[in-house]
């Protein structure tokens, strides 16, 4: 709430109010510290009950000397615990100290300057917000990205403090009449509200007084405001970034940029460019893709995961959907993001090309990567002589192809190598059945064919060492909706019956009770983390979707 004195922010009992020169308002306006209801804090004076002001900085420090010097002394205290001891009404102003008690005398608490209350009683220094803004001159070698990351970092690290950050800043850009300094102010209120959530006490009061500015279209600092409310939301809802900026993402904040176009990494090796700001989530630019994909349920969007991978192949690791992007982007660009469905549960719709050619290309690499089991049957040469015909097909490739192209389009193992004429044989037979056929059709045909394997809709990896004595090594790991099954090795690419069949797998683990056993945190193991995130979201989806719905708000 603001008048002419200027900000003043309250819950049910508590008070601050600043006036637009920077001094703590309580003479000018009838204002006294003291307490109501046990409450402490600037009250009206015909209200309050005068008290002695705590001292935040050291209060807490006092008590625990206290009570460290009580456990040792067997008498009274000495006299150098007495020295230490600091008066609970001691204040200091510019012109000196006043000594005594806050009851005793009515001076005590009036006239100290902002930075003094700020110091005593917020314990937020605005200096840095000052500075930021232009209105103090910057320390000796430092700079406003110094100042940012300080006021970032406080907020971060200490919550408590978080609702004074918000305080302080607005504080800054309420009346204040000069036009630079206040579109910094306006600009670090978009950064602070961002970057970390008020409380739900001070919550209303952030918004009203952005809803003020919003609602006036000819306000100077409306789109400020607006964005303020955006990110107000995305932090309230996400909780707020995890890392403050890097000197990359610094730069094009002090430029005035809050968004940055980067490459999506699509299965077989297509980038999408999309756009991100500061504050995107996972969940957003999944929907934007989606979007492009005409995928709209939403239990269909959360199938799709984005992955951050390392160039030179190191971790790759699914990002939860509350997860903000920018907090896992390099300076270095050793990085890159990618975009997979670890899910299969919503059927296959084929709404357009994109949609097509993006599943079509994920089961692909599947199926060459091995990750796909086939069936061991008299039709088995058949039917990998189709999926080689469908793959020409769909690349549009006219001509015969030689056994050698051939066998580059199957995955690696026996039967491939053993029976490469027969399977050559009979996909030319196929090619000429295909004559017709379009190549869209021809990624559909192949999508279906796959969709008959036994590990399709699964997340499979290849365990080098396990150490359950039941369970051989290395091993394939499957995870999907039911539960972490764990197939001998030799079964990885061709098996004889179903996928579970107990030829194959040695054993497996419920996802109910996954949840209840003790696990180890990964390290080194770019698949095991790997693992570890897809097994969560797949729990997260399957297992607990009362938790997950309210993760999602």
């Amino acid at each position: 709430m603001m008048d002419q004195c200027g900000v003043v922010v309250m819950d049910q009992c508590g008070v601050v109010m600043m006036d637009q020169c920077g001094v703590a308002v309580m003479d000018q306006c009838g204002w006294r510290f003291g307490t109501i209801r046990g409450r402490s804090g600037l009250f009206p004076e015909d209200h309050t009950q005068p008290s002695a002001a705590p001292d935040y900085h050291c209060v807490h420090l006092d008590r625990r000397l206290e009570r460290t010097k009580s456990m040792r002394a067997s008498g009274g205290p000495s006299s150098a615990a007495a020295h230490n001891q600091r008066p609970s009404a001691g204040l200091h102003r510019g012109e000196g100290s006043i000594q005594g008690s806050v009851q005793g005398s009515e001076l005590e608490l009036l006239q100290h300057t902002l930075m003094g209350f700020a110091t005593k009683y917020f314990r937020v220094d605005t200096t840095d917000v000052m500075q930021f803004m232009g209105d103090l001159a910057l320390k000796k070698k430092g700079t406003k990205a110094d100042c940012l990351t300080h006021i970032l970092l406080l907020g971060k690290e200490k919550e408590s403090l978080r609702d004074e950050v918000y305080c302080q800043v607005i504080k800054q850009t309420t009346s204040n009449p000069q036009q630079e300094s206040c579109m910094l102010g306006w600009r670090l209120l978009q950064l602070v509200t961002g970057f970390f959530p008020c409380t739900s006490t001070l919550q209303p009061y952030v918004t009203q007084h952005l809803q003020v500015v919003t609602e006036e279209p000819a306000h100077p600092y409306h789109e400020l405001a607006t964005m303020c409310q955006e990110s107000l939301w995305q932090s309230l809802n996400y909780g707020g970034r995890r890392n403050i900026p890097s000197s990359v993402e610094m730069e094009a904040i002090l430029a005035g940029k809050s968004s940055r176009r980067i490459d999506l990494r699509l299965p077989g090796g297509v980038d999408f460019s999309v756009n991100i700001r500061n504050f995107s989530v996972v969940e957003e630019v999944v929907a934007e893709f989606c979007g492009e994909m005409a995928v709209d349920n939403p239990a269909e969007l959360r199938e799709f995961a984005i992955q951050v991978n390392r160039v030179n192949g190191g971790v790759v690791r699914p990002l939860h959907p509350a997860e903000y992007l920018f907090d896992f982007l390099l300076d270095d660009g050793s990085v890159f993001l990618s975009l997979r469905r670890v899910m299969w549960e919503v059927p296959l719709t084929f709404t357009n090309a994109l949609y097509v050619e993006f599943h079509y290309q994920q089961v692909l690499g599947d199926f060459l990567d091995g990750r796909l089991l086939l069936l061991a049957s008299p039709s088995l040469v058949q039917q990998l002589a189709e999926l080689s015909a469908l793959q020409r097909v769909a690349q549009g490739l006219a001509g015969q192809p030689s056994p050698q192209e051939l066998k580059a389009q199957l995955p690696k193992h026996d039967v491939v190598t053993s029976q490469l004429q027969d399977i050559h044989s009979l996909s030319l037979q196929q090619l000429d059945a295909m004559a017709t056929l379009g190549p869209d059709v021809a990624k559909m045909r192949f999508i279906d064919v796959m969709g008959s394997m036994p590990l399709f809709g699964s997340n499979s990896f290849q365990a080098q060492k396990v150490s359950h004595r039941s369970c051989p090594s290395p091993c394939l790991v499957v995870v999907n909706k039911e539960e972490v099954a764990f197939l001998h090795s030799k079964h990885r690419n061709v098996v004889a019956e179903c996928v579970f069949s107990s030829q194959m797998r040695t054993f497996a683990i419920a996802l109910t009770q996954v949840q209840s056993m003790r696990t180890v945190r990964a390290k080194k193991l770019n698949k095991a983390k790997e693992l570890c995130h897809i097994l969560a979201k797949i729990m997260e989806e399957f297992v607990r979707p009362s938790i997950n719905g309210s993760l999602r708000g």
